[in-house]
C-alpha cells in the first residue's frame, strides 16, 4: 500500500518547474505589450520636474529668465537650455491654467533669476493612473503629486 502512495501526486520538482515556465512565459508578455506603463509614466513625470528644477537652477545661476514650454506637435516638453522630455502618445498631459505662446509652444513655467517662478500644474495620465507637477509660483518650487 506504501508503493501506490508515493507514485501518486507531484513532486516539488514537478511543481516547481512549472511554476518557472509559468513565470517566465508571463514576463515575456508583459514585454510585448505596447504602452508606457505604471513605470514609464513616473518616469516621465520624475524626467519633466527634473527638467523644471534644472531650469529653475539655471535661472538663478545665470541671473536671466528661463522658460519650459510644451511642443505639442512633437509632443515633448523643452527647456531653454535645451534640455527635452518625450512624452509617450499613450499619455494625456494636461496644462493648468496657462495660455500663453513662447516661440511657438505653449508656455509651462518661467522662472526668475530670484528664484521665482510664473507657477505652474501639470496633469500627466494613462488609464486612471495620475501624477500632476507643481511648481510653486513663490519659491519655484517643484513638487510631485499622485492624487
Amino acid at each position: 500500500m506504501s508503493s501506490a502512495r508515493s507514485q501518486a501526486g507531484f513532486t516539488l520538482i514537478e511543481m516547481m518547474a512549472v511554476m518557472m515556465i509559468i513565470a517566465m512565459v508571463a514576463s515575456l508578455s508583459v514585454m510585448f505589450i505596447p504602452g508606457t506603463g505604471r513605470a514609464g509614466l513616473k518616469a516621465v513625470v520624475m524626467n519633466t520636474a527634473a527638467l523644471l528644477r534644472r531650469e529653475r537652477q539655471g535661472s538663478i545661476l545665470t541671473g536671466r529668465d528661463r522658460h519650459v514650454s510644451l511642443d505639442s506637435e512633437q509632443r515633448m516638453l523643452i527647456g531653454d537650455s535645451g534640455d527635452r522630455v518625450v512624452i509617450p502618445p499613450d499619455v494625456a498631459v494636461n496644462i493648468l491654467g496657462e495660455s500663453a505662446i513662447w516661440s511657438g509652444r505653449l508656455a509651462v513655467a518661467a522662472f526668475h533669476a530670484d528664484g521665482a517662478s510664473s507657477g505652474a500644474a501639470l496633469r500627466f495620465s494613462r488609464e486612471g493612473v495620475m501624477y500632476e507637477v507643481h511648481v510653486n509660483w513663490y519659491t519655484g518650487g517643484v513638487t510631485i503629486e499622485a492624487p
